[in-house]
């Protein structure tokens, strides 16, 4: 199992056999160790930015799998957040255009959705990079991962990509994901051997793991498997999406009633990063809408990041006072698995 272990929340852990970021900063230079400096301090809560330093975009809300505990499975609880409308090219160019202007230095292209569904999806991540963002991050499930979109994407500028699988065995992939685990892997195998041929020294790879109670007993698989393939190996802590009763059959078994945790939560989302999903801005990957803080189009990042509604957000959880935006009490509660016990 990889040695180092990095997270900046605890809810994602990064098991890395080499560490990451300083594999980039050799790879990328002064520009990057100097960004990631800054990154580490925000997470500390030490550090106020004038902009965000990530830009995370849930461009539209549509995937091609059925994986029973993510968020749109639950689209007539949470029709608010749901769109298949994709963001468009225009409002795409004026985003990164601001980012440009303040010098963000990463983005990411995934949110609930698979974005390898858009046949063109390269180009964003070419526009990116070619417009300044030096730190480029995505997600994808794999399965439309074909031969000629690798190699698209070995050349777009990519800095990261991880394959989310949430299993190491066909059957537990389908019963949890909905799909044919042989072709994921295969497809994920000839990105590597790819990359490896190619000389490319980018993107980083990693694969994702979410853990529920349908796949936790096949972590250590999943280490076993892929720690020699990949620079990193990500375990995620179930995060259901509502309240609901039906989400109790998701949280894994070491994920329980951690109420002692509550008082202590902080977040570091809101000090990192905006996220854009449809014409709303929001501080962090919640889909509650009352942290809605802007709308593309009409209001500019800048602004909803310095906004006296964002200052106070920080100010909460720097505070270890997040309870008292509702919005955000709930969030915790759900990372602890509180609402569906006491429901």
């Amino acid at each position: 199992m990889h040695k180092k272990i990095y997270t900046t929340d605890n809810r994602v852990q990064h098991f890395n056999k080499v560490d990451v970021n300083e594999k980039l900063g050799k790879i990328i230079g002064k520009k990057f160790i100097k960004y990631r400096e800054t990154w580490d301090k925000v997470n500390k809560y030490e550090l106020e930015t004038d902009f965000p330093l990530f830009i995370q975009l849930d461009m539209d809300q549509v995937c091609n799998l059925t994986c029973g505990h993510c968020a749109l499975n639950s689209v007539d609880n949470l029709s608010d957040f749901y769109s298949s409308d994709k963001l468009s090219w225009e409002d795409y160019k004026s985003i990164i255009a601001e980012g440009e202007e303040h010098s963000c230095p990463s983005i990411s292209h995934t949110g609930f959705n698979e974005p390898l569904l858009d046949k063109d999806f390269e180009r964003y991540i070419e526009y990116a990079y070619q417009h300044n963002f030096i730190d480029i991050f995505l997600l994808t499930n794999g399965t439309l991962l074909s031969e000629k979109r690798a190699k698209r994407i070995l050349d777009s500028g990519l800095t990261r990509i991880r394959f989310s699988i949430d299993a190491a065995s066909p059957e537990t992939f389908k019963s949890v994901r909905g799909g044919k685990y042989e072709k994921v892997i295969k497809n994920i195998e000839r990105f590597l051997d790819l990359q490896e041929k190619g000389g490319y020294k980018l993107p980083v790879t990693g694969v994702n793991f979410c853990k529920i109670n349908l796949n936790e007993h096949e972590v250590e698989m999943f280490h076993a498997f892929w720690e020699d393939k990949v620079d990193m190996v990500s375990v995620q802590s179930f995060i259901p999406a509502d309240s609901e009763q039906r989400n109790l059959q998701f949280y894994p078994s070491d994920n329980f009633g951690d109420s002692h945790l509550i008082d202590d939560f902080q977040c570091p989302q809101p000090y990192q990063r905006v996220v854009l999903r449809n014409k709303n801005i929001t501080p962090c990957c919640s889909l509650d809408t009352r942290l809605t803080l802007g709308e593309i189009g009409k209001d500019t990042i800048y602004d909803v990041w310095n906004s006296e509604e964002m200052i106070e957000i920080r100010r909460i959880h720097r505070n270890k006072e997040h309870a008292s935006n509702p919005a955000c009490k709930v969030c915790a509660e759900r990372i602890h698995g509180i609402p569906v016990l006491n429901s």
